[in-house]
């Protein structure tokens, strides 16, 4: 499980593992597939750097500075890749092309104004998102800064089960044809363990039974979208790339701040700790 974790973290993020040589670790093909399985676990991890940013920034800087903070965090441990996925795949279905042409439009790496205008609006929507949950009096803190990087890469793990790739070689190859029944099982069962266990601790009063159907609507909620989403790229691109998969973490990650946004609303959650 080390080695899944290792190489999932090497490959979602750009931090630099201690581990690491002179040129690196060497992973074969279905290592880094089956690396899917601990998605959710390197969100969470990615998650506890967030809230340990928001911790030391809260009490001398205002919420929306801590928001803007956390979020410049996710862009510069994730190296901007997912947020170059949204530009590429946004430019690239403006374009009325056939899909092997959107597919030479998302390979160029050149931002057009669509692009551009689909970053700007993700991370404004996800700044008034995260301060709006950071100041609500209804929810934890540190339930949203844990659970919402972790939900957005089981995505990427579902998207990975339920989609079939554009390509036959590349990054995004490699994983979704390595991503079968037990490697989403498994990020499955890791986001039902992360949102059940934090929703129990984090939230006072939450019923253990709550807590799991809870748990287990999203999970199912994400999947849909996954394979909805996947039906999608399959007309536009002729399936999934990596730039795909990157803008379907930015989007699920939206949804699923919106999902606690709403639900907060109705004081379905109580505040916790932090």
């Amino acid at each position: 499980m080390i080695k899944k974790i290792a190489a999932a973290f090497e490959f979602l993020t750009i931090i630099p593992l201690p581990f690491k040589r002179a040129g690196g670790p060497v992973w074969d093909e279905s290592s880094i597939g089956k690396s899917s399985s601990v998605f959710p676990v390197v969100g969470l991890i990615m998650g506890g750097a967030y809230l340990l940013c928001f911790v030391l920034l809260r009490h001398v800087l205002p919420a929306s500075v801590c928001a803007v903070a956390v979020i410049t965090l996710g862009a510069v441990i994730t190296g901007g890749l997912h947020l170059d996925g949204v530009s590429d795949t946004f430019d690239a279905l403006a374009a009325k092309r056939t899909p092997k042409d959107r597919l030479l439009i998302m390979k160029s790496g050149s931002a057009g104004p669509i692009g551009v205008s689909a970053i700007v609006l993700t991370l404004l929507l996800k700044y008034a998102l995260l301060k709006e949950l950071l100041l609500s009096a209804h929810i934890s803190n540190a339930f949203v800064l844990l659970t919402y990087p972790a939900a957005g890469r089981f995505a990427a793990a579902a998207a990975m089960f339920t989609g079939k790739s554009a390509k036959s070689e590349g990054l995004g190859w490699v994983f979704i044809e390595h991503t079968g029944v037990k490697e989403f099982m498994a990020a499955a069962g890791f986001l039902f363990i992360i949102l059940t266990v934090l929703t129990l601790y984090l939230n006072n009063g939450a019923a253990a039974l709550f807590a799991s159907v809870h748990s287990i609507a999203i999970i199912i909620t994400i999947a849909l979208a996954a394979k909805i989403s996947g039906a999608f790229f399959l007309r536009r691109f002729g399936g999934l790339t990596g730039d795909t998969i990157g803008a379907f973490i930015e989007g699920s990650e939206l949804i699923f701040l919106i999902y606690l946004t709403i639900t907060t609303g109705g004081a379905v959650f109580q505040r916790g700790f932090i």
